[in-house]
């Protein structure tokens, strides 16, 4: 089957994934704890150790070879902090494809169904590869409008990526690297006050339906690519593919809505507590 029938194959099959999600299609190939405080007072003040990046899947990257590692040496991955509560998760803007889409369907932010959170496409989600043209639908008003257009009425304070899954199947480096850098670089010249971060692709299960054309070591490849745009774009990385990992490198089961590939409201409500606990603050970079 020629590459582009085959892509058409997995656009037309994927609105039947999800019955839980029917407005949210994903067009794959197309589209406190206490401290103790020590009662001897040192002679010398102790330096303050810098906060590291939570390295929790590593072992994980280590048992699975067919993964790509993250390079958590990388000082654009964003570290633990202090969980910045619900008021920092209602500062943001995410633009989005279907596995956050649910942050809407089930209401799990400010104004719950009606959130203007969320921006995505009119079918509930978003190509990377289309990222220059497709229209969005602007929350404010209900209207379609270009990325861009969206960016430069509202001039986010806060806006998080988190796209690829819809791409990988069928870009290739070069190409999911000039797609998503154009559209990061874009939005930094139109709104520079806005603070950019990229997220990672989640982890998708074996039991989806398009398992095969798109599989973890494709999902954890891309967040290679995604971390080294964050890096040259000085642009924050969330790693919250970190903690939805399972021993053999799969997503964990238990926190998807049951086709493999989008997030229960459980799923959902932990990735929405990393964003809370790894902080982006400018003024801390």
């Amino acid at each position: 089957m020629k590459k582009w029938a085959k892509v058409l194959l997995l656009t037309t099959l994927i609105a039947l994934l999800s019955p839980t999600l029917p407005a949210c299609t994903a067009q794959l190939g197309a589209s406190s704890s206490s401290k103790q405080v020590s009662a001897v007072t040192p002679s010398a003040p102790t330096p303050t150790p810098e906060p590291t990046p939570d390295m929790s899947a590593s072992y994980i990257y280590e048992a699975n070879p067919q993964l790509t590692p993250v390079n958590y040496s990388s000082k654009a991955i964003l570290p633990p902090s202090e969980d910045m509560g619900q008021e920092y998760i209602d500062r943001m803007i995410f633009l989005c494809d279907s596995t956050l889409y649910g942050l809407k369907w089930y209401g799990l932010l400010r104004d719950g169904g009606e959130t203007r959170q969320i921006w995505t496409g009119e079918t509930g989600t978003l190509t990377l590869g289309y990222q220059s043209t497709v229209k969005i639908v602007y929350p404010e008003d209900g209207a379609m409008r270009t990325i861009r257009e969206a960016v430069e009425l509202k001039k986010p304070e806060y806006l998080i990526i988190t796209l690829g899954i819809n791409g990988i199947s069928f870009m290739d480096e070069d190409y999911f690297v000039r797609e998503y850098s154009n559209l990061v670089t874009d939005i930094r010249e139109i709104s520079p006050d806005t603070n950019i971060i990229l997220q990672s692709i989640f982890p998708i299960s074996p039991t989806f339906v398009h398992w095969g054309d798109i599989t973890n070591a494709m999902v954890t490849q891309a967040n290679g690519w995604i971390l080294r745009i964050a890096e040259q774009t000085g642009c924050p990385y969330l790693d919250t593919i970190s903690v939805l990992l399972d021993d053999s490198g799969n997503v964990k089961e238990e926190l998807t809505a049951g086709d493999g590939l989008h997030f229960s409201p459980d799923g959902l409500n932990i990735i929405l507590n990393y964003i809370r606990s790894h902080a982006y603050t400018p003024e801390d970079r």
